[in-house]
């Protein structure tokens, strides 16, 4: 996998000492490649057959149960345990005090606020590394099929190095068609503020506002909403003939954005009245 050596490594070594924990929770953002390093570290284990969990309540006490049964060593992984249930994290808490000798437990999780507290206390937590720029570029350029990096990057290079932060965004991205998405989110940027207030809220059409819909990823959109608004600012510092007022709204619309942006970090909230509210920012300035 690209990126998280030291996180590998590190697992790595705690499995050769014997010392790596029963019950462990793996954070990260959503596409930075938690479930893909679970199972590689599961891999490690001696002899060690590995499971996935789901995170239904009836999964999750099936899985606290036969872990008591087995005579092999077995890990455990219970992916995408955000949006477990009370009951659920509860089921799991046997287990996480009394963990079996022969048996691993790895949670993995976008925000590890979104378990109980208890789990978590008894647990090691391990913090997915942060992708840097080459690193995303490099994952890049692998889904082009070739094994020679180019010696300077396209447009597209360019704009996938960065918009994206996981491998997850890298995928979604190219999925989209990256200029294809960035001319949209250009368009929008252009309009966003002249057409009529009704007109306003379908301009943002193409973006998915569930997670099982089809069109732009909303996370991205805002990111390349962000980075035209700053281009569009140096671009009129530059330009001597441009009004101040205009670059001062480029710039306020990006830090508005960026609030926005954040505010998807809160598991389940309502993302069409987030893009609904932030048109009404944006047009406010």
């Amino acid at each position: 996998m690209v990126g998280q050596k030291q996180l590998q490594s590190r697992m790595y070594q705690l499995i050769e000492n014997d010392t790596f924990p029963r019950f462990s929770i793996l954070v990260g953002p959503k596409g930075s490649g938690k479930k893909l390093l679970a199972h590689d570290v599961a891999k490690k284990i001696s002899n060690a057959l590995v499971y996935d969990v789901g995170i239904s309540v009836s999964d999750v006490r099936a899985a606290v149960e036969n872990s008591y049964k087995m005579v092999n060593t077995v890990v455990r992984i219970i992916p995408d345990a955000d949006t477990m249930s009370n009951a659920a994290k509860n089921a799991l808490l046997k287990v996480t005090e009394e963990p079996p000798n022969d048996t691993y437990f790895i949670m993995t999780l976008e925000d590890e606020g979104n378990t109980l507290e208890t789990i978590r206390s008894r647990g090691t937590v391990f913090h997915m590394d942060r992708y840097t720029p080459d690193e995303i570029f490099e994952y890049y350029w692998s889904l082009e099929g070739s094994s020679i990096m180019p010696h300077g990057m396209s447009n597209d290079a360019e704009l996938v190095r960065e918009l994206c932060e996981t491998p997850g965004d890298v995928q979604t991205l190219v999925k989209m068609g990256v200029q294809e998405f960035y001319d949209y989110v250009q368009l929008v940027v252009d309009n966003i503020s002249d057409v009529q207030l009704a007109n306003s809220f379908k301009i943002p059409s193409k973006v998915a506002l569930k997670d099982d819909a089809e069109g732009y990823d909303l996370k991205l959109f805002w990111k390349a909403f962000i980075k035209v608004c700053m281009e569009r600012s140096f671009d009129d510092i530059e330009d001597k003939f441009e009004e101040a007022e205009h670059t001062t709204r480029m710039i306020v619309a990006a830090q508005i954005t960026s609030g926005y942006l954040s505010s998807l970090r809160v598991k389940g909230i309502n993302r069409q009245m987030l893009m609904d509210n932030w048109i009404i920012s944006i047009r406010s300035i």
